[in-house]
């Protein structure tokens, strides 16, 4: 199988495996809530999750660098996830649940980087990552439309067997992708001591950075996003406007994320990823001072502006600076382990605000970490002064 070949099925891949989060990401707020569970009870399952993917996601990320064929570890996740998530659509019991989302986040939350260190192995200066990133975004608008359609004719648990028919395809596309085979074996080359790696982290001002940056933007963030479909339910949205919502964004990405490979290669991934964080920054601010829903439909359509960029620059941006031969261990470590940490704290403390005051207290502090997170990283991309001076 050629290249080209391979390019175009890891397009495929993420066509169906975005589409699947499509599915679940808009609406699983809402079967909680079905299911009677307090906004307290939901924070504590998303930080039981966190807890797992605390642990799984670097030990796992951390195997798939150090193996010849990292593909078939993807592929178990794949098959652990989606049975997991099927099964967890037949709960009532909130012990059960519990249970099952953590053993579904040991297998689930290693997916995201260890799918996009697949993608950038195939990808090249030519097709870039935007390319392939873009055919998600295609996957999410069509399974959030079609999801919301789903939920009002069929109920919730109609789009928890879609989640699981997607990953079942992602399974079978993986296996026909043929990646290219390392430099070096593991046999032929000792891996990089994590103790190593922790320690690059902390001397590169770049990636400590950027760590800050994203610790305040999780911090304050990961509330708002966990009960914004409870919140425009609330406002008087039905499934399948919720649908929708989560439906135009991801159209609008199709175009812009190519754009975005565009604006890397001139700008450099580092202003690309700020100048996102400063869109949803001001788009979050008029949720703040029109808080209605209205102002969440036009905050959606910017943040399908904002996703476009922060989805291929933060990626470009990590692996650019991470150590070398370890990207897939950096992105577990930033974009999975590092926000398993802070929903420790911010799940279940945001689920005692929705349960007091509602979601908007919440969007009041996004607006403000948005904020500090854009002037962390534009910080930490200025060359310290003495280095100017050198230059």
């Amino acid at each position: 199988m050629t290249s080209r070949s391979s390019l175009w099925l890891m397009r495929v891949y993420y066509l169906l495996w975005t589409g699947a989060g499509g599915f679940i990401f808009p609406f699983i707020s809402l079967f909680y809530a079905e299911r009677g569970l307090s906004g307290t009870q939901m924070g504590w399952l998303a930080t039981i999750g966190s807890l797992v993917g605390l642990v799984s996601a670097p030990l796992i990320g951390r195997l798939s660098d150090n193996l010849p064929h990292p593909r078939r570890v993807l592929q178990f996740c794949l098959l652990g996830s989606g049975a997991l998530i099927l099964l967890l659509s037949q709960q009532q019991i909130f012990g059960w649940m519990a249970l099952i989302v953590a053993i579904e986040s040991f297998v689930g939350a290693p997916i995201y980087p260890l799918s996009d260190a697949q993608a950038l192995s195939i990808s090249n200066e030519k097709d870039g990552f935007g390319s392939i990133r873009l055919w998600g975004s295609l996957g999410w608008a069509i399974t959030a439309f079609v999801g919301g359609w789903m939920v009002g004719r069929a109920g919730l648990v109609s789009v928890f067997v879609g989640y699981a028919l997607l990953y079942g395809l992602c399974l079978l596309v993986l296996g026909r992708i043929v990646t290219p085979p390392k430099l070096t074996r593991p046999s032929e080359m000792p891996p990089l001591r994590f103790r190593l790696v922790l320690r690059a982290l902390v001397k590169n001002r770049v990636l400590l950075g950027l760590l800050i940056a994203l610790t305040i933007f999780w911090f304050t963030n990961i509330g708002r996003q966990q009960f914004e479909t409870l919140y425009m339910q609330r406002l008087g949205a039905s499934e399948q406007l919720i649908g929708w919502a989560y439906t135009y964004p991801a159209l609008m990405e199709l175009p812009l994320m190519l754009w975005a490979d565009k604006l890397i290669h001139k700008y450099g991934a580092g202003r690309l990823f700020s100048f996102s964080m400063l869109l949803e920054a001001l788009a979050l601010v008029v949720v703040v001072i029109f808080p209605s829903l209205a102002a969440i439909l036009f905050m959606r359509a910017a943040s399908g502006v904002y996703y476009s960029f922060y989805a291929i620059a933060s990626v470009a941006y990590t692996v650019e600076h991470a150590p070398e031969g370890q990207g897939a261990t950096i992105l577990s470590l930033y974009y999975v382990t590092l926000t398993a940490i802070i929903s420790l704290v911010t799940a279940p403390l945001s689920g005692v605000v929705f349960d007091a005051l509602g979601a908007y207290p919440l969007y009041i502090i996004a607006a403000i970490g948005t904020f500090l997170t854009w002037a962390a990283l534009v910080i930490s991309q200025r060359k310290p002064v003495h280095q100017a001076q050198v230059a």
